[in-house]
């Protein structure tokens, strides 16, 4: 693997002043050169935001720090490409077939993203991304020394 995909639940603990630790710990560990993020993270993000009422007192604050998250990755944000795509409708496609109910729609795409990079997606929920072939790295349980980055 090249480096690491961070979902949207990475994002929200380093933004949150009581993110879980060992998120924030493994993150300052990381070059940061070797994380990415989806546009779909931002889109989640987004979705946040306007959920919120117009005038809600802390909006500024959260689409300030939407807009600098953008800024830090830059290039690391990866897009929603066709190449995505196809793989997600063939990874959903056949999860659904294997499994019966259709796989969450934002977490298989993460994986197809993850995928088509040949990253690493770093989530929380794992349990959203079987059947995918992602590899998976939980900084809130897994050991870091068992996840290479190839140079």
């Amino acid at each position: 693997m090249r480096g690491w995909l961070l979902d949207t639940n990475i994002i929200a603990s380093l933004t949150a002043p009581n993110g879980a630790p060992a998120v924030k710990a493994w993150v300052a560990a990381q070059d940061e050169m070797m994380l990415y993020l989806s546009v779909i993270s931002l889109a989640e993000y987004d979705k946040g935001i306007h959920q919120l009422p117009e005038g809600y007192p802390l909006r500024t604050r959260y689409v300030a720090n939407r807009d600098a998250i953008e800024a830090r990755f830059g290039a690391r944000v990866l897009p929603v490409t066709n190449k995505v795509m196809l793989r997600w409708g063939a990874l959903a496609g056949r999860i659904k077939r294997e499994t019966g109910p259709p796989p969450p729609v934002i977490d298989t795409l993460l994986a197809a993203i993850a995928l088509e990079a040949d990253l690493y997606l770093v989530t929380r929920n794992a349990k959203d991304v079987i059947g995918t072939g992602v590899v998976v790295f939980n900084p809130w349980e897994d050991d870091p020394s068992a996840f290479a980055i190839m140079r």
